[in-house]
């Protein structure tokens, strides 16, 4: 057995983005708001330019390529799909 990791600990700069995820799969409140306006929730948290622009246009594979630990980055694909599909079929619903 190995002392190395599987996965290297989140650079400093990602930390705020691994605490923005758990929030995201924590507060579901959130996570609404979050797929209605990604922008206007992104601005409350302390994030790099680079980080918002990942996390707004749902660029998983640039999320994984910077270093931010793949089970989060699925975790919010899942939640991101699961959500765009219920919003679209309350959208179909209203009309």
């Amino acid at each position: 057995m190995s002392d190395k990791l599987l996965f290297p600990r989140p650079a400093n700069r990602d930390l705020a983005v691994h605490t923005f995820l758990h929030a995201l799969q924590e507060d579901s409140e959130l996570f609404d708001r979050f797929m209605k306006d990604p922008e206007e929730v992104l601005a409350a948290y302390d994030l790099d330019d680079e980080a918002k622009r990942l996390l707004a246009t749902h660029d998983y594979a640039g999320l994984v390529a910077r270093g931010i630990h793949p089970i989060l980055v699925v975790q919010l694909q899942r939640r991101v799909e699961w959500g765009v599909s219920r919003y679209a079929d309350e959208r179909d619903a209203e009309g």
